[in-house]
């Protein structure tokens, strides 16, 4: 069994996050799709508000997200389970 770093995992997990948003941000834009890239909350999320030069950092929870949030999860336990050298 195959244990990772918390560092990494979280890393993983924030890239899945990311690339869902992204593909999800694409999907509506090509095929219209629009149930993809609706915010889930009413606002974003405040991260940061006026953070030496980013003046305000939110973070909008999108459907795609989270599909990819979940994907990174499944592909990381997949991992966990098989060890490095599996596919």
């Amino acid at each position: 069994m195959v244990k990772y770093s918390i560092g990494f995992v979280l890393i993983v997990l924030v890239l899945g996050l990311l690339i869902g948003a992204v593909l999800g941000s694409l999907i509506e834009q090509v095929f219209g799709l629009t149930w993809l890239n609706v915010e889930l909350f009413g606002e974003p999320l405040l991260l940061a508000d006026d953070f030496y030069i980013v003046k305000r950092l939110e973070v909008q929870l999108t459907p795609g997200a989270l599909l990819g949030l979940l994907a990174s999860g499944y592909y990381l336990y997949r991992r966990v389970k098989k060890g490095p050298g599996a596919g």
